[in-house]
């Protein structure tokens, strides 16, 4: 848990305090099966008062393992994900349904990184820009060479077609 003590920041009306964290994925409570995280994890940012609402504007960045989704190699990647999220104090009205909430002058600043990391990571990765993938006919690497396998392939509602222009 990542608990930050916000009392000074409310006391002054444009009060702000810089952040600067390494973290592991132990502190952010992400698993290896949501997240394969292979550095540490680096989070810096501010923390503003904003009149009613403590505003985070903070940046998480750490390596993560993936597979390719050609190749199916396992490599590491850069991950970078923007954190910005607003803190109500306990009580205030108007707050929205999902919005954080913190008591006591204590901001929890843990689940809006953790939730921030895991979203920015994207759906499909490559290795590389030029990944060729893998054969549809043998299902070897196209990246070490070519298999020489005939790769066209005909629509079977079409074979007939083929016949006719043939003819």
């Amino acid at each position: 848990m990542i608990r930050i003590n916000v009392a000074e920041i409310k006391k002054r009306l444009v009060g702000s305090k810089e952040l600067s964290y390494e973290l592991t994925p132990e502190d952010l409570e992400i698993t290896e099966a949501e997240l394969k995280i292979t550095a540490p994890i680096v989070l810096t940012g501010v923390l503003e008062n904003a009149g009613d609402v403590i505003l985070l504007k903070a940046n998480a960045r750490t390596e993560i393992e993936r597979t390719c989704g050609r190749c199916l190699k396992v490599f590491t990647e850069q991950l970078n994900a923007e954190v910005l999220e607003k803190f109500y104090p306990a009580g205030a009205e108007n707050i929205e349904n999902d919005a954080f909430i913190y008591e006591s002058d204590l901001l929890d600043i843990t689940e809006p990184v953790r939730e921030s990391l895991l979203l920015a990571v994207p759906l499909q990765s490559l290795c590389r820009e030029d990944c060729r993938g893998l054969c549809p006919v043998c299902g070897a690497d196209r990246n070490e060479g070519d298999c020489g396998c005939d790769t066209t392939t005909v629509d079977p509602r079409l074979a007939a077609l083929k016949q006719f222009i043939k003819n």
